[in-house]
Formats: structure tokens, C-alpha cells, sequence
């Protein structure tokens, strides 16, 4: 049962990135709380549910370019209802240039969504939320 937990765990996590990669917010607020407490941690910017979220996701995909989250490794935690995983980010940016990051988030789990995502990013904060109206 426990590898059925945690295989359960990092297939929400690798569902939340593919719907990053291919900007489907339905997918990302899939495995998400309501109330979701999505933090970069490395950065200091909060956002807070499926609202915040949808603001900065549409921010970030105004941006032209692609993203790619491949090569996790899952460290899962099933007592604490925490999963970390540590992956590999290619961006395309617009301009032809090609970045390569090597991140890792914590997603911690309330009933049967995330509730908080930790985020830890090497270099630019890509994450930022939309400025203030």
C-alpha cells in the first residue's frame, strides 16, 4: 500500500508540471487545494488559491517561449503527507536562447490535493506573481 501512496503522490506532482508545460490551468488546479499556499521559497513571493494561481499563470504564460520539467526524483514522505521532488527546467525563450535550471519543490498534501508547494529555483524568479492593478 505504501508504494501505492507514494507512486499516487509523484503522479499528482508530474500532472501539476505537465499541465506548467502545457499551460492547462485545469490541470495544475486538479491536484491543488481551493486554498492552495504556493510559495517560492528562494525568492519570498506568495501566492494563495486557485485565483492567485490563475493570475500568476496567466502572467507568466503572456510570456512567449516554452518550459520543460523532466528527470524528477521523488523523495515521498507518506507520514507527513509531504513529497519532494527535485527536476530539471529547459525554457525556450523567445528569443532562440535555451536556460537550464535544476529546482526542487515540496508539495505537502491535505485529504487528497495539495495544499502548500514549496519552491526552490536556481537563478531568475519565473514564478513572479503579476503586479498589483
Amino acid at each position: 500500500m505504501g508504494d501505492d501512496a507514494a507512486n499516487r503522490l509523484a503522479a499528482m506532482v508530474e500532472a501539476y508540471f505537465r499541465g506548467v508545460d502545457e499551460r492547462d490551468m485545469s490541470l495544475i488546479l486538479s491536484v491543488l487545494s481551493g486554498d492552495c499556499q504556493f510559495t517560492v521559497e528562494s525568492h519570498g513571493d506568495t501566492v494563495t488559491g486557485h485565483d492567485g494561481l490563475r493570475a500568476m499563470f496567466g502572467h507568466i504564460w503572456e510570456s512567449p517561449g516554452s518550459v520543460r520539467h523532466h528527470d524528477f526524483v521523488h523523495t515521498v514522505d507518506l507520514a507527513a503527507g509531504r513529497i519532494a521532488s527535485q527536476f530539471q527546467v529547459t525554457y525556450a525563450l523567445a528569443d532562440g536562447r535555451i536556460v537550464r535550471k535544476s529546482n526542487c519543490n515540496v508539495f505537502t498534501l491535505d485529504g487528497d490535493r495539495f495544499a502548500r508547494v514549496q519552491v526552490y529555483m536556481a537563478g531568475d524568479n519565473r514564478l513572479k506573481p503579476p503586479p498589483a492593478r
